[in-house]
């Protein structure tokens, strides 16, 4: 029995060693994991996606005093996000921060068709190479390009599946 209690013990104690040294390595990845089973299984919405990526890009700016970098990989990590886990569609939709915006989109030769609402509730179809463009800032959507007149509301989007 005193040996079998040692052993718990010593356990115990490599267990606590490990958490405090590991510990927010350990977190960050089991919070990854979490996210990627919930956007995996459709929990996300893109409206939650899109609130997501505002926040990191704001939280970054509020921290760092300018905006995060926009090329290349530092595009995500300089909000926390690893690139890997965006190089193919979440929700359907391709996702790209972009300094002190963020686009969204469909791709060339996809099977994806992507429609949203002006505010007047015009449909809008976004075609290859198009994208929707969000200024976290202010909080505005814009279809294709930034500027007065092409606002959406991105609660509106929709994604289609084509054969």
């Amino acid at each position: 029995m005193v040996e079998y209690g040692l052993i718990l013990v010593l356990v115990a104690v490599v267990i606590i060693l490990v958490v405090s040294v590991f510990g927010g390595r350990v977190s960050a990845m089991y919070d990854n994991i979490l996210t990627h089973l919930s956007i995996g299984g459709g929990a996300m919405t893109i409206s939650a996606i899109s609130s997501d990526f505002s926040d990191r890009i704001m939280t970054f700016y509020e921290d760092n005093g300018h905006w995060p970098r926009s090329w290349g990989s530092y595009a995500y990590t300089d909000i926390g996000l690893d690139p890997a886990d965006w190089g193919e569609p979440v929700e359907g939709i391709y996702w790209r921060p972009h300094g002190s915006s963020f686009g969204l989109a469909n791709r060339s030769g996809d099977n994806i068709e992507i429609y949203v609402e002006d505010f007047d509730g015009n449909r809008k179809h976004l075609y290859n190479g198009w994208s929707i463009k969000c200024v976290p800032a202010t909080d505005i959507c814009y279809f294709h390009n930034i500027e007065i007149g092409n606002e959406v509301d991105i609660a509106t989007i929709e994604v289609e599946y084509t054969e």
